[in-house]
């Protein structure tokens, strides 16, 4: 089952190089991935759109992307270049290799297993720590903190809600309306779903690497962001709008 191709990886990049090389030849390495698609701002560094370009002549399953304009920010790229995915499945990582694709043939194994899951998510904090490694004592605690919110309200079994790495059944992620552009979408492609009593959500757990590569543009002040798709979906799920 895993030689069936119905899985497209869209990666993301502004600035990366030996990581985004890293992260694509893992990639490569799953028989059941199809496509290869990655997806870079208007402000991708000449560096980064090189080693794309090395990689996509010497394999004939990458694709390379430019957001278009009506397509902004973090969430843009992966609504832009899912408008390129034909596959059954697809999942969306950074090509820094803080998303780890060595997990996701245990992901792709669980939506083959059980065709009821239409989201697996890859989690920070299955393994029941608080800290994460090389992730700064503060920020470690404040994301923790955030989970536990999203998980009083939303889905007490899910253990990270703002994590940038889950697999999708296609279509059923197409049914949303998503309307963040920003670092929210990781957010709100889980909230906004889980308001629907047909979706079906698995975990994996994932160690989180800290890059070595590139810069990240999410800060403490984008993080705190998260509150506002919070809230605005708490108050869908309140008042059934």
């Amino acid at each position: 089952m895993l030689n069936n191709k119905e899985l497209t990886a869209l990666v993301l990049a502004s600035n990366e190089t030996f990581s985004l090389e890293k992260v694509v030849k893992k990639l490569l390495s799953f028989k059941f991935l199809e496509k290869i698609i990655i997806v870079s701002p208007n402000f991708v560094t000449i560096e980064c759109l090189k080693t794309q370009k090395v990689l996509s002549e010497k394999y004939s399953n990458i694709e390379c992307l430019i957001q278009s304009e009506k397509y902004p920010g973090y969430g843009g790229a992966v609504k832009y270049g899912l408008n390129f995915v034909n596959t059954k499945y697809f999942c969306w990582l950074d090509g820094d290799g803080e998303t780890d694709p060595s997990y996701l043939e245990n992901m792709y194994k669980i939506v083959l297993e059980n065709q009821n899951i239409n989201i697996v998510n890859a989690s920070r904090f299955k393994n029941k720590n608080i800290i994460i490694e090389g992730y700064g004592l503060v920020s470690s605690i404040l994301t923790y903190t955030f989970q536990l919110f999203c998980k009083i309200f939303f889905n007490n079994k899910i253990t990270d809600y703002t994590v940038g790495y889950r697999l999708y059944k296609t279509e059923y992620f197409r049914k949303f309306n998503y309307t963040s552009y920003d670092q929210n979408f990781s957010l709100e492609t889980l909230l906004l779903p889980l308001l629907n009593e047909e979706t079906k959500v698995s975990e994996v757990y994932y160690k989180w690497i800290k890059r070595s590569d590139g810069e990240s543009r999410n800060n403490l002040l984008n993080k705190l962001s998260y509150f506002k798709i919070f809230f605005k979906i708490l108050y869908l799920k309140i008042f059934k709008v």
